[in-house]
């Protein structure tokens, strides 16, 4: 069980912690084992309310409808507002409380899963940014109060099983919000520029340092955010740009296999006819004979 803090529930809060014996029946479901929530809540105009966590064994999200707080990671401190989320992800030691005075109103969420990790990481986070303005949406809203609904079904495994719908189709929510949102503050990942580089280098090789110092991010965050949003590495996509342009040299022009492999920077025509297998599924000249029929 997450560890709650202390706050002393006024009118109107909801604070929900889901039971040992249930969390062990979403962790083995197939429908949820994925992503399941430990506790949810709702603190309206929480006066007083703070958290420290030295160990953090879950994942948790803040959604701020209200007033105002601060959350502070490290030596790094960041405010709170109306429309603000919160991602402090499993083993992020983290202090938050509420502004003294105008208290936030505040939605939360603790969960896991298999997969927990891979759903945050879809967010695409800029680089120690664990506040995001995503502003009052109602379908957000809605979700919170869909999650909180569990508390009042005497633990029926179908209700909980719907949550993790739920807690899924809402992250998924947040990673779209959160990309426009990122966009416009000019911490987005610029996609076409970083593959307009690749293109531009086709014929030789990219370095990871020199793209991740073209987006200004470190090699890890630049990587994991250009996974986030293509579904692959940077290595990899630029790979595929190669075998995408090697198709295309097949198709139009009579150059042989080891021309091809050379106007693409691989000296080695073998290395290249297996790197083409590998991603194409055949080899250079079963392509071509495929593709003129």
């Amino acid at each position: 069980m997450p560890i709650s803090s202390n706050w002393p529930l006024q009118a109107g809060a909801i604070r929900f912690f889901v039971p040992h014996f249930v969390l062990q029946a979403l962790a083995q479901h197939p429908l949820s084992q994925d992503l399941f929530i430990h506790g949810v809540g709702f603190y309206p105009k929480a006066q007083g309310h703070k958290m420290t966590r030295t160990q953090h064994d879950d994942n948790l999200l803040l959604y701020c409808s209200g007033g105002a707080g601060l959350v502070k990671v490290g030596q790094q401190e960041q405010r709170v507002g109306k429309g603000d989320l919160v991602v402090l992800p499993q083993g992020l030691a983290h202090h938050y409380q509420a502004d003294g005075n105008d208290p936030w109103s505040l939605y939360w969420v603790h969960f896991g899963g298999q997969h927990a990790g891979a759903f945050l990481d879809h967010l695409a986070l800029p680089e120690h940014t664990w506040v995001v303005p995503v502003g009052l949406h109602p379908k957000l809203l809605a979700d919170f109060d869909a999650l909180l609904s569990v508390r009042a079904t005497g633990y029926r495994m179908n209700a909980f099983i719907h949550s993790s719908q739920v807690l899924k189709q809402c992250l998924t929510y947040l990673a779209l919000l959160i990309t426009n949102r990122v966009r416009q503050s000019g911490h987005y990942l610029d996609l076409a520029a970083i593959q307009a580089y690749m293109e531009a280098h086709l014929q030789g090789e990219v370095d990871l340092d020199a793209l991740a110092e073209l987006a200004r991010l470190s090699k890890f965050h630049f990587s994991k955010r250009y996974k986030a949003l293509t579904g692959y590495s940077p290595i990899q996509h630029f790979i595929h740009l190669k075998m995408e342009r090697a198709c295309y040299l097949l198709d139009v022009s009579e150059q042989s296999v080891a021309d091809v492999a050379q106007a693409l920077g691989y000296d080695d025509a073998h290395y290249f006819s297996r790197l083409f297998r590998k991603v194409m599924g055949v080899s250079p000249r079963e392509y071509r004979l495929l593709a003129r029929g």
